[in-house]
């Protein structure tokens, strides 16, 4: 394949620009690029609102070297995944349910996952002082006039973004019948980029971006390490969430538990007892510790060894039935008893737990624990996180687009009318409150969207050819994710390159160099450039067009 479109380099007046190979055999030929002109072209090809998502996602150190941004609806391709700077993973649903409480109506001003956090304090009448959020009040009935919730839920349909609700309009009426009684926020966004389970629920129990929590993504770089952000623990999360400052504030008598499936999910509860004057707040997951990637599940619900020591485990809930016992209404839905859904086994799927059967198993362990911990049962409010899977599991499977995520969307919605109708019976009618949301949204189907899916391999590939060729055995790429590549700088710099030239070379990848597996482009446009942009992400704050990291 030709590349003539390395052939058009912004160079700087002492740089070069050598002619690229005319063949795929093997990978462009760096050009060198003085850091205005990148800047220049960045400003030229991003919008604002993704600059500022990005900026608000970046954590010297801890983020990667490099900021790629794909041309819209592009995306890196190591599955399906939902971390991008775009409406379609940014948009999320907020709904404030609590008659008593809560002022119902339509509220259109645009706000972020962390105007949650101050906005649950009002609830509480604490007022907390999130770094990048502010307590949406106008949602809420007069302080004065109103009691203290005996419990405070906070519910997370995870990926359920507003792509997903609009796709399937009639899957949710339950939540649309909820809407008229409650607050209904039109104009939500995650707020930073990537959009993905530790920024979503670390900004959501924090108020604060990731540009001042460090969870930035699914691995941080740590010590000079990539890892997971709770690989040792709640301590890489370096700002207190609500909980852990209610908690406190109240002498820890409240109760606090979260449920959910993953360690990053725990986050949007807090730190538990390793929050100074904290206690071990009750916490259930099924993270599988060296599991082979940053989601993976265990068989059984559980705490980390990492996690452990700072919160406290309901042991009882593994005594519940498992999830094949959810599995026969979803089997027999198509007319059949086949130990299949829509044509996938069970045995495929985690043995049911990769379905919508997943759900109601979940609903059970949450109505569980709240009965067992006595959740609501006094007038000292209690703090309940719960996350729901399901719907981001299916998504990452089959795309919001697939007919299972209709049912992922159905179940999820009649888990709702479940958990309120509990809710009202065991704590009270106008007892309690609910904040429910998204994480992020969940990627299309490329069939759809018409997203090119751009090969995450090929990408680390394609720089260790080009940057890493003195075969010293010290690797230059140490991980490429969604939005951001890590880099072993000082290899690069022994190399004699720079982050712009790497950035550049980023930019001018092509379909035809990036393609995965029989994704081949569509003829004609092979050549086409699958990047909007690719900087280093040192050079956000001094963007000209990005004026708010120059000022921070």
């Amino acid at each position: 394949m030709v590349v003539a479109l390395l052939a058009s380099a912004c160079t700087s007046s002492g740089g070069t620009s050598t002619t690229p190979p005319a063949s795929t055999s093997g990978p462009p030929v760096p050009t060198q690029v003085s850091g205005r002109a990148l800047a220049k072209q960045v400003c030229a090809n991003l919008s604002h609102e993704v600059l500022v998502r990005t900026w608000h996602g970046y954590f010297p150190g801890r983020s990667g070297d490099i900021q790629i941004v794909p041309k819209d609806p592009n995306f890196v391709n190591g599955g399906l995944t939902h971390s991008t700077p775009y409406a379609y993973t940014q948009d999320v649903p907020l709904f404030l349910y609590g008659p008593g409480y809560v002022r119902p109506g339509l509220y259109h001003r645009p706000i972020t996952l962390a105007d949650i956090a101050p906005t649950e304090g009002a609830m509480l009448k604490y007022d907390f002082s999130a770094p990048d959020g502010r307590a949406q009040s106008q949602a809420l009935l007069p302080a004065e006039g109103r009691p203290l919730p005996r419990l405070l839920l906070t519910l997370i349909w995870d990926s359920g973004g507003m792509d997903v609700l609009n796709r399937w309009p009639n899957d949710w009426p339950y939540l649309r019948s909820l809407r008229p009684h409650g607050a209904w926020f039109t104009h939500v966004t995650v707020g930073a980029s990537p959009s993905n389970t530790p920024t979503g629920h670390s900004i959501i129990g924090t108020g604060a971006f990731p540009m001042r929590t460090g969870f930035v993504d699914e691995y941080v770089r740590v010590n000079g390490r990539i890892q997971k952000p709770n690989a040792n623990g709640p301590a890489f999360l370096l700002e207190p969430s609500l909980a852990d400052l209610y908690d406190r504030h109240m002498g820890n008598r409240p109760i606090v538990a979260a449920i959910a499936s993953l360690s990053a999910h725990i986050m949007m509860m807090g730190h538990g007892s390793l929050w100074g004057g904290g206690d071990k707040d009750l916490a259930v997951t099924r993270e599988a510790q060296f599991g082979p990637t940053a989601g993976a599940e265990s068989d059984v619900w559980n705490l980390t060894p990492s996690m452990a020591p700072y919160y406290t485990f309901p042991s009882y809930v593994n005594a519940l039935p498992p999830v094949t016992a959810y599995t026969r209404a979803l089997d027999q839905a198509d007319g059949r008893l086949d130990e299949a859904w829509r044509g996938h086994p069970f045995t495929e799927l985690h043995n049911g737990f990769d379905t919508p059967a997943r759900t109601p198993y979940q609903t059970r362990l949450v109505k569980t624990v709240i009965e067992r911990e006595g959740f609501g049962k006094d007038d000292i409010p209690d703090l309940l996180f719960v996350n729901y899977k399901a719907i981001d599991t299916i998504g990452h499977l089959f795309s919001a687009d697939g007919v299972e995520m209709s049912d992922a969307v159905t179940y999820q919605d009649e888990a709702l009318r479940e958990l309120v109708s509990f809710l009202d019976r065991t704590v009270g009618k106008e007892r309690w409150v609910m904040a429910l949301t998204a994480d992020h949204g969940t990627q299309r189907d490329p069939a759809v969207s018409g997203a090119f899916m751009i090969d995450v391999n090929k990408i680390d590939s394609l720089i260790r050819k080009a940057f890493d060729d003195d075969d010293d055995g010290v690797p230059l790429v140490e991980k490429v994710r969604a939005t951001e590549i890590w880099l072993n700088t000082e290899e690069l710099a022994n190399n004699g390159f720079t982050l712009d030239d790497v950035s550049q070379f980023i930019v001018r990848m092509t379909q035809q160099q990036t393609f995965k597996n029989r994704n081949t482009p569509v003829a004609g446009h092979e050549d086409d450039t699958v990047f909007s942009a690719a900087f280093p992400s040192s050079m956000l704050s001094r963007l000209p067009c990005l004026p708010e990291a120059r000022a921070s």
